[in-house]
């Protein structure tokens, strides 16, 4: 057994994060971690997007934590102020705010080989003061939709009026009056844009590629619903298996492995292209509608945003911005003046760990990922170099059609089984996964996503420079949590080895069998002996 109880950093304390803290206190009773969260306040994306209309597209019962159902949704897609209700009360409920401590950095993480433990540098960010933590156990709960893209427009700086990203919302502005200019026109701007309709003198919104956009109806449950959730067992839990079922069969319109699969996706945009049509004014069809499959950039389930596009104070355009002036946007038609640029450009999805430093046993983190050409963790999870390191929300642990959370907490259970409950039972001191295996488990990934949708010609996320796609998972979800229900322990290398090993629950239910054989025979036995 260790000297001391080993002791674990968090990075984050997003829905991963909360993940995480929530199982470690309840399924190990483990207390010795402590969640360093950079930002005011816990919740993550949920914190940080506060722009108008900020919802999710998952179904609210399939959005939240198999281990803290909520029966009171108000809506079938849940709103940003709701959402984030919920992940504090679920921080409270398991015990964990405690152990958070927000508004400290982590700058850069150093595996040290001597004392088998990672040093830590941290920055609290109100008085600046940088200082060291240790810990034998280190995971990054760090999530990629966090920090926003740069602003790659010319002369930007020149620009007098008002600017920011939608993920940085500027409350003090007040948009009644004002001529707006929202660029980008993905997820976040199908939401925002309607609800700045509403306030706005004139919004010109500038379209860098089409998005497919399909039906989205988002009914409140009822008084009644909510009650039978709370009340009727299992209810809940079975509406939330039905939704986390349905939504997995979706996984086959981002395939093109037969003909099969390619006339169900041709079917499934014929009727987005018509939902897009019925929906929306006759002059933006012809914008609107994209020339690249459907799922080959992320869908955006249409929350008002079509309808929106008959209001008189809206001009959708797809001119491309040369570059700012003064008093607005320069296109190569026009100069249009504009109040204030709302960028709703998306984030820095491919800097994994940004802007953290992460060395390994021989190189940093960004490092090991150019010399394999990419981001890749071993089943998204672990990376060859660096002991008893985890990452959750990692390299192609994306589901693109169903419930994040859903992966997050499969990925928490795999570190559970194969890092947490071992390292603190004594079992070894370090875990670390062969190269070889993270090359192979990587590129058998690749070798799926190379006939998946997100390769079909658009200019989306999931792919870095190279063209690799380093953020989706090739399969059904169900797969996902198949590969990462036991660890395969000749994958990795293991420092401080006892030869103990958890059981398997196989081996569980083997023994409680034999056991009880045993038991039944002997009485058996004993019977006989007594006539």
């Amino acid at each position: 057994m260790p000297a001391h109880e080993p002791r674990a950093i968090i990075i984050g304390c997003g829905v991963a994060g909360i993940a995480l803290s929530a199982r470690l206190k309840k399924d190990l009773n483990y207390s010795n971690f402590i969640v360093y969260e950079r930002e005011a306040q816990i919740g993550g994306t949920w914190f940080l997007n506060t722009y108008p209309g900020v919802g999710c597209d998952v179904d609210s019962h399939l959005y939240s934590f198999s281990f803290n159902p909520n029966p009171n949704w108000s809506k079938r897609f849940a709103e940003q102020p709701e959402i984030l209700e919920y992940l504090n009360s679920t921080v409270d409920k398991f015990g964990i705010r405690p152990h958070v401590r927000c508004g400290i950095e982590v700058v850069e993480a150093r595996w040290d080989e001597s004392g088998r433990v990672w040093r830590v540098q941290l920055r609290d960010f109100e008085t600046g003061y940088t200082f060291h933590r240790e810990a034998e156990i280190l995971v990054s709960c760090v999530g990629t939709i966090s920090i926003p893209k740069d602003c790659d427009i010319p002369k930007w700086e020149s620009f007098n009026g008002a600017i920011w990203h939608s993920a940085r919302w500027n409350h003090e502005y007040d948009l009644t009056g004002r001529t707006v200019a929202v660029v980008g026109n993905g997820c976040s701007a199908a939401q925002l844009v309607p609800q700045v309709v509403k306030h706005a003198k004139k919004v010109f919104q500038f379209q860098r590629s089409a998005q497919w956009v399909t039906s989205r109806v988002n009914r409140e449950f009822t008084a009644l619903e909510k009650w039978c959730f709370r009340y009727i067992p299992l209810l809940a839990r079975w509406y939330r298996f039905k939704l986390w079922k349905d939504t997995d069969a979706l996984h086959t319109l981002y395939m093109s492995d037969t003909p099969a699969l390619v006339a169900q996706r041709e079917r499934a945009t014929r009727s987005a292209v018509e939902y897009i049509k019925q929906n929306a004014p006759a002059k933006y069809h012809d914008v609107l509608v994209p020339q690249f499959p459907l799922g080959c950039k992320r869908r955006i389930f249409d929350p008002g945003y079509l309808s929106c596009l008959y209001k008189d104070n809206i001009e959708l355009t797809s001119e491309p911005i040369v570059e700012f002036f003064e008093g607005g946007l320069r296109t190569p038609n026009r100069d249009i003046a504009v109040d204030a640029v709302v960028l709703s450009t998306g984030f820095k999805i491919q800097q994994f760990l940004s802007p953290i430093t992460v060395y390994g046993r021989h190189s940093t983190l960004n490092e090991h990922w150019q010399a394999t050409r990419g981001a890749q963790a071993y089943k998204g999870t672990f990376v060859a170099g660096f002991p008893n390191f985890g990452i959750i929300f990692g390299p192609n642990a994306f589901p693109a059609h169903n419930s994040v959370i859903y992966t997050n907490e499969v990925q928490v259970e795999y570190l559970i089984k194969a890092m947490f409950r071992p390292v603190l039972a004594g079992h070894f001191a370090t875990l670390e996964v062969k190269e070889a295996a993270e090359m192979y488990d990587a590129n058998a990934l690749q070798g799926k996503l190379k006939n998946m949708v997100w390769s079909g010609g658009c200019s989306n996320w999931n792919l870095d420079t190279r063209g690799r796609n380093t953020t989706n998972y090739p399969d059904n979800t169900w797969k996902f949590w198949w590969q990462l229900y036991w660890p395969r322990w000749r994958d990795f290398d293991i420092g401080g080895d006892t030869g103990r090993r958890p059981w398997h629950p196989l081996q569980k239910v083997v023994v409680a069998v034999a056991v009880v054989s045993l038991a039944l025979g002997g009485a058996y036995h004993r019977q006989r002996f007594l006539r």
